[in-house]
């Protein structure tokens, strides 16, 4: 029995629209025995080219634990191995999820060393700087003027410490003119107040850098209410060099001022 020509053409059109779509699925591939056989697009594994970026940057984050700027290659580094590793809609699994995992715990490695090797420098650095700041108060509050300025020279230019200070200080016309501009600092008034005021830190210290040299400037008031002023004490740290032991500098020792800013013009 013949069937209609209006059957006919609708059966036709589904069958070309049926190839059609499966031609779109499938990828013709050569096989072993068969010649060509067909691979569906849904199977085929893509590759994850982050997590190859997110390894290269993991590796080297190693460098977080040398300069405490480098602690942003391993926060990058994992940001993009967490996307790396970020879900498909297919079957295969893609290419690269393992690197991003092993890129990921590298990250996670170097960035944790590296955070807690500067927060322990810094630690140490700043009590360290503390501990000397206040020794330098009691030094000034006694009436050693000559020790204090003194620690305010690097150590090459210090003099030595088999000398008299106070005798050499008054044979060098230039060592007394440093006296008399020190004792017009600060210096007065913490030997004024006496060795009986318990100076406190006013602020937690700040440790920094500037042009290369570790320094940490430290706040002292006094708890009594006598001097109402703080007092500002900027510290260097200068490493071992040589035969040269490492020591602290007082690079700063003034009343804190309040920064003058210009105003701004709209």
């Amino acid at each position: 029995m013949n069937q209609p020509e209006s059957s006919k053409s609708l059966f036709l059109g589904g069958a070309a629209k049926a190839t059609a779509a499966n031609r779109e699925r499938d990828v013709p591939r050569m096989g072993a025995e068969s010649g060509y056989e067909a691979v569906v697009v849904e199977d085929v594994a893509p590759v994850r080219i982050s997590a190859f970026i997110g390894l290269l940057l993991s590796l080297a984050s190693f460098t977080a634990a040398v300069a405490k700027p480098m602690l942003v290659l391993p926060a990058l580094a994992i940001v993009i191995c967490l996307f790396a590793l970020r879900k498909h809609a297919g079957k295969a699994k893609p290419v690269g999820t393992t690197v991003a995992r092993i890129g990921l715990a590298l990250a996670c490695l170097f960035g944790s060393t590296g955070f807690f090797v500067h927060y322990l420098k810094y630690r140490t650095l700043g009590d360290q700087a503390t501990y000397f700041a206040q020794q330098y108060l009691e030094l000034a509050a006694n009436g050693e003027e000559a020790l204090a300025l003194e620690l305010q020279k690097s150590a090459p230019n210090r003099q030595v410490s088999t000398m008299k200070l106070d005798a050499a200080y008054k044979l060098d016309q230039s060592a007394q003119e440093q006296l008399e501009s020190f004792r017009a600092g600060p210096y007065s008034d913490v030997k004024r107040l006496g060795p009986e005021i318990p100076w406190e830190l006013d602020r937690r210290p700040r440790v920094f850098q500037k042009y290369g040299r570790e320094k940490v400037d430290t706040y002292w008031r006094d708890p009594t209410g006598q001097f109402d002023n703080v007092i500002q004490i900027e510290l260097q740290w200068n490493p071992s060099r040589d035969k040269d032991e490492s020591d602290w500098q007082v690079t700063l020792f003034q009343i804190e001022r309040e920064l003058i800013v210009a105003p701004v013009v709209l």
